[in-house]
């Protein structure tokens, strides 16, 4: 700070030491920036077969592929919860794409398990 006046040094040290002030008044885990939450399990649909799926809840939307078995897996990277979730499902109908969709309770299970959930399709 070599050359300023006296003045600007006071501004300057005043700024700096407001913002470390406010920078510290923020608890910890507030605003968690990496929260992913991994949605898993199964999908059918009433009539046809289960082919993918897009999820939207918590202010995010991952889409995956349906694997045998009508399994899927897909992560949030840091969705809002709890809430509701849509799940929209493409369903092959002899060759024919269909789309259905359902809702879901969208919530973080307790012990960092991932959220089980069972679709079915109409």
């Amino acid at each position: 700070m070599r050359g300023m006046s006296n003045l600007w040094k006071a501004v300057l040290t005043a700024g700096m030491g407001a913002s470390l002030a406010v920078l510290s008044a923020v608890p910890a885990g507030a605003a968690t920036i990496n929260n992913p939450l991994t949605v898993t399990g199964g999908v059918r649909c009433v009539v046809g077969s289960a082919e993918s799926l897009l999820i939207t809840g918590g202010g995010e939307s991952h889409g995956a592929t349906v694997r045998p078995g009508g399994t899927f897996a897909v992560t949030f990277g840091n969705p809002t919860l709890p809430g509701t979730a849509t799940a929209t499902v493409r369903c092959d109908i002899a060759g024919r794409r269909t789309y259905a969709s359902t809702t879901f309770p969208f919530y973080r299970p307790g012990g960092g398990q991932p959220l089980v959930v069972n679709l079915t399709v109409r």
